[in-house]
């Protein structure tokens, strides 16, 4: 073989790997989603809040509320509330809110990375009307809450809070909705 006709066979195998992993990048032939890049780098406020969002979106519940959450989005710069990210997602006529809603975004988020921590006391999570978790990831806490409500609006509630940010601000005395008896740390 000359050394002409190992780089001609050198060019077709990198062919052929950049067109295997343009395919595998945008899940096509994968059976499924292409997998999650690597999460490296600094986990800010916009990529947790991306998380939120994309598992939501990837596991088919409501849209947020834009509503939900704005007097965080409108606090003073320095207070513990500007270390927080949400997502609450209500039923609609043509989106349902469920349980198995509720466990399909738990696994998007696991997907991403969150890992679901036990509660101190034991309590089970899961009920038909009610279920909560908390989760970790990278020094960022997230309460995962779905409620159904016979005479109201159903909800999948995502809130989490960057740890350091919270303490450097003052702390709290408890993020909103988070369960008693579990672990924050």
């Amino acid at each position: 073989m000359t050394r002409e006709g190992t780089f001609v066979y050198g060019k077709k195998r990198a062919a052929i790997a950049a067109v295997a992993i343009a395919l595998g990048v945008a899940g096509c032939g994968s059976g499924g989603a292409a997998p999650a890049a690597e999460d490296t780098g600094p986990f800010t406020k916009g990529r947790a809040q991306a998380d939120l969002d994309g598992a939501m979106a990837d596991a088919g519940a409501p849209s947020a509320d834009p509503d939900w959450g704005r007097a965080y989005a409108k606090a003073p710069a320095g207070s513990a509330q500007t270390c927080f990210v949400f997502h609450r997602g209500y039923a609609t006529k043509g989106e349902s809110v469920d349980l198995g809603r509720f466990e399909a975004v738990m696994g998007e988020l696991s997907e991403r990375g969150w890992k679901e921590q036990q509660p101190k006391d034991g309590v089970e999570r899961k009920a038909e009307e009610m279920a909560q978790a908390v989760l970790l990831k990278r020094g960022w806490s997230l309460v995962a809450e779905f409620r159904s409500f016979p005479e109201a609006d159903s909800y999948i509630s995502l809130a989490a809070f960057d740890k350091a940010c919270v303490e450097e601000n003052g702390g709290i005395s408890a993020p909103p909705g988070f369960p008693l008896g579990a672990e924050q740390s």
